[in-house]
């Protein structure tokens, strides 16, 4: 094994989208176990950096490959696609029309039980892309499967502003 060893491969998985992400767990920790700077020699600089790096890529994969967003983007980035997924805008108008109307309702949302709503949306949007995307995967539609990656990396930062603004929200409440 090798710091050139895909991630699927390091944790013996198929190339797929749909993984148990639980499941990853006891082979990140065999893994670690395996590879810990601990086990190198001692008096080794080189066995040490070495150990370091495999463990800081057994990190990057375990860390890659259970959240789905990563792990779609890691997928196009194998077949050498996505590359833009971060710097080109999606271009579905109805999408960015919602997400606007997400947005905005996020800014005007003065109480915790108003971001629910705004929450579950947002969410439902999530599951829908996280259904779709591994059908683009598999068909091989790339621009298709890229705008549904953009989409995705869109409603997470979404979700992370909501869950931000509810912390604020709470945090005036416990103020009182």
């Amino acid at each position: 094994m090798n710091l050139n060893t895909d991630y699927f491969s390091l944790f013996g998985l198929p190339v797929v989208f749909e993984l148990d992400a639980n499941a990853l767990q006891p082979d990140w920790r065999a893994l670690q176990q395996q590879h810990h700077p601990d086990r190198a020699p001692a008096d080794d600089p080189v066995a040490q950096r070495q150990a370091l790096q495999m463990t800081s890529h057994i990190n990057a994969a375990y860390d890659t490959l259970r959240d789905p967003v990563r792990r779609a983007r890691y997928l196009l980035e194998l077949v050498g696609q996505g590359g833009d997924a971060e710097r080109v805008s999606v271009m579905d108008t109805d999408f960015l029309m919602a997400q606007m109307e997400l947005r905005e309702s996020l800014e005007e949302a003065a109480a915790v039980h108003e971001l629910d709503a705004i929450e579950a949306e947002a969410q439902d949007w999530l599951d829908a892309l996280l259904r779709e995307f591994p059908l683009d995967y598999v068909a091989q539609d790339w621009p298709e499967a890229t705008d549904c990656l953009r989409k995705m990396q869109f409603m997470t930062r979404l979700l992370a502003e909501i869950r931000e603004q509810r912390e604020r929200l709470e945090d005036e409440l416990d103020d009182f």
